[in-house]
C-alpha cells in the first residue's frame, strides 16, 4: 500500500479532508483523527506559531468535536488518496471484467 503523503501546514488546501496527528510531548487519549481545513491564522510575530483551522473533525468511534485550531509545532497533517486508487480500481476492475482486480501503485 502506498504511504500516506506529509503536507506542510502552508501547503494545506482549504476545504480538503487531511489526517490529523499529534505529535506533542504530553500524553493525549485521541492522537490521530481526520478534518477538513478551512484555513490558517499566521503568527504576529516571529517567534509565534501558525494555527491552523479544522471543521467537521472526526475522530475514532466517528466521534465529532467542534471546530478545531491547532499550533502547527505539535501537529502533523497527511493526505492520503484512498478515493483515487479505490475509483481507479474500481474503473480498471471494469475493463478487465475481474471483480478481484486490486490496483496497486508502488
Amino acid at each position: 500500500m502506498k504511504p500516506l503523503n506529509k503536507i506542510g501546514v502552508i501547503d494545506l488546501t482549504p476545504g480538503k479532508q487531511y489526517l490529523i496527528e499529534y505529535t506533542g510531548t504530553s500524553p493525549n487519549s485521541n492522537p490521530r483523527f481526520k478534518g477538513t481545513f478551512v484555513g490558517n491564522i499566521l503568527p504576529e510575530c516571529e517567534y509565534g506559531c501558525t494555527l491552523s483551522k479544522f471543521t467537521n473533525v472526526v475522530r475514532r468511534g466517528n466521534a465529532s468535536y467542534i471546530d478545531l485550531r491547532l499550533q502547527d509545532c505539535f501537529y502533523v497533517y497527511y493526505e492520503a488518496d484512498a478515493l483515487k486508487r479505490a475509483y481507479t480500481t474500481h474503473v480498471l476492475q471494469q475493463i478487465t471484467g475481474d471483480d478481484n482486480f486490486i490496483f496497486r501503485d508502488y
